[in-house]
């Protein structure tokens, strides 16, 4: 299942994309929607580049036919992001801490310049998802969609106070 977000926020898009491959971006992150942040696993900075290393958790209920073929309490990954500052953009890959043959996800982060102008940021979020589960594949992925939409946006809102903290 494709997906795409775009959502426009008062930082400027070196800003934003510094953002993300800061650990402190991910530090004491309230649960958005359905999904919570564990932990930033790992982080390597070097120049222009950043790799993070963040564990999500799934925190929202599921219809007993997904329980009966996926335990919810086995539904964490890590989500890998490699930024590229100078370029505005990052990539990420959702490794899955359990059911690796079940998921699959990838995608990018765009960091381009607001309409309002200097200063401000469209944030981009493309991505392509694949829950590989007979029978309930579809409603999994729908599921896993939403409450990626509900964390992202909220994340996204959530950097123009960071960025005057940091």
């Amino acid at each position: 299942m494709k997906f795409s977000i775009g959502q426009n926020v008062a930082v400027a898009p070196d800003v934003a994309a510094a953002a993300y491959g800061n650990p402190a971006f991910y530090e004491d992150r309230a649960p958005g929607g359905d999904i919570a942040l564990v932990e930033v696993v790992s982080h390597q900075s070097a120049g222009p580049h950043a790799r993070i290393d963040v564990r999500y958790q799934f925190i929202g209920s599921v219809s007993s036919a997904v329980r009966a073929v996926i335990d919810p309490s086995k539904m964490s990954w890590v989500t890998r992001t490699d930024i590229d500052k100078a370029q505005g953009r990052s990539s990420f890959t959702v490794l899955p801490d359990h059911y690796p043959d079940r998921l699959e996800c990838r995608g990018t982060f765009t960091f381009t310049e607001g309409a309002s102008g200097p200063g401000t940021t469209v944030v981009t979020v493309e991505g392509d998802l694949k829950v590989h589960v007979f029978l309930v594949g579809g409603k999994v992925e729908q599921l896993i969609v939403s409450g990626l939409r509900t964390y992202l946006q909220a994340e996204i809102a959530t950097l123009p106070d960071f960025t005057r903290r940091a």
